[in-house]
């Protein structure tokens, strides 16, 4: 039986982001299991990291570390499922195919693997924790946490993304293209930074209901940002039903700022790289169109910055930023729900209108 629906505060989701910390550790402790599974996957010469949805912006981050930790010497790529099974790529032996599906049921994400393991590929699946037989057809299954109440998924994004960091670290290393200035060591740190990521609530509550009447809310990163951006905009319209976008932080101003005005928010992804320094013209350009601005960025990187409202989250190499800046993302999504009135567990299943529309496809 499906738990009963909340119908306050604290709702599932909530409870979901402030047991992230604690759900990765338990990961973490299954790192051994995992690095055997990368083993076997650093034979093989190509690596597509496949999802869907939440599931493709963890492929994405993949994808963007596997080129950061190895200097941009080890090739690899992401795939949307649905895509890739409709416009397939020429698997081969020489494959590895890591999907990603927290139900262990995404419909095109089985299919694509069930493709690559047809041609000989080597295939890995992350999922939620199962139970019966799991997912037939992968070679290796990793289970990440408990599978969500909540229709916004977030536990199983940041679980997921500790298992793909394992993996890739491992990978990078058994081919000896570690790149200088990175360590996996430093994986073992998310559960401490994001725990005091967590301690800015009151500050995101606070920004929420400056938010939470707007029409629009774009968010702007790179790097891994610019996955996390996207993530974090995928939540906003799940939960709060707000029109929400996330971009790379050069291709907002490449069409996307001809639409945008005062009836938007915008929120920048800042790391202390190079690249920050665009991000600042932009909050800068932003503030010409009367538009509420916020910021998330690291001590280092907090230094003139033109916005309403900076949150300072803890200090970290800029791959972890993919947990460590996604957690006041979380957090102003749930309150953003609640300002509006919202129940931010149920992805609009419970109005009449939209039930009925659901019952026209399967995931």
């Amino acid at each position: 039986m499906p738990p009963e629906m909340r119908k306050a505060h604290p709702y599932y989701v909530y409870d979901a982001i402030q047991v992230q910390p604690e759900l990765i550790e338990r990961i973490l402790q299954k790192r051994e299991a995992i690095e055997r599974v990368a083993d076997a996957i650093a034979e093989k010469e190509r690596i597509t990291f496949v999802g869907i949805g939440t599931s493709l912006h963890a492929a994405r981050v993949a994808e963007s570390w596997m080129r950061e930790f190895s200097a941009g010497r080890l090739w690899s790529r992401d795939g949307q499922s649905f895509e890739l099974v409709n416009h397939p790529v020429a698997f081969t032996a020489k494959d590895g195919v890591i999907v990603i599906t927290h139900t262990g049921t995404t419909t095109a994400s089985l299919q694509a693997l069930r493709m690559a393991r047809a041609a000989g590929a080597l295939t890995v699946a992350i999922t939620g924790e199962m139970s019966g037989e799991g997912v037939r057809g992968a070679d290796f299954q990793i289970e990440t946490c408990e599978q969500e109440v909540a229709f916004a998924y977030t536990k199983s994004y940041t679980t997921a993304l500790t298992v793909l960091a394992i993996l890739i670290a491992r990978i990078v290393e058994r081919r000896k293209l570690l790149a200088e200035g990175f360590s996996p060591e430093e994986i073992t740190q998310v559960p401490v930074l994001m725990r005091e990521a967590l301690k800015a609530e009151l500050q995101v509550r606070e920004l929420a209901k400056r938010m939470a009447a707007l029409a629009r809310i774009e968010i702007f990163g790179t790097g891994v940002g610019w996955a996390t951006a996207s993530e974090a905009a995928l939540k906003i319209k799940e939960a709060c039903y707000i029109a929400a976008e996330g971009f790379e932080t050069e291709e907002i101003l490449h069409g996307p700022f001809s639409e945008t005005d005062s009836r938007a928010a915008l929120i920048g992804l800042f790391t202390g790289r190079k690249t920050d320094d665009r991000a600042r013209q932009i909050l800068q350009a932003a503030g010409e169109l009367k538009m509420l601005r916020a910021a998330i960025a690291s001590p280092s990187a907090n230094n003139n910055i033109s916005a309403e409202q900076i949150l300072v989250v803890p200090e970290s190499p800029e791959w972890l930023t993919a947990f460590v800046h996604l957690v006041p993302l979380q957090l102003l999504t749930y309150f953003l729900a609640l300002e509006r009135g919202l129940n931010p567990d149920t992805g609009r299943q419970d109005q009449p209108a939209h039930a009925a529309a659901s019952r026209h496809y399967k995931y």
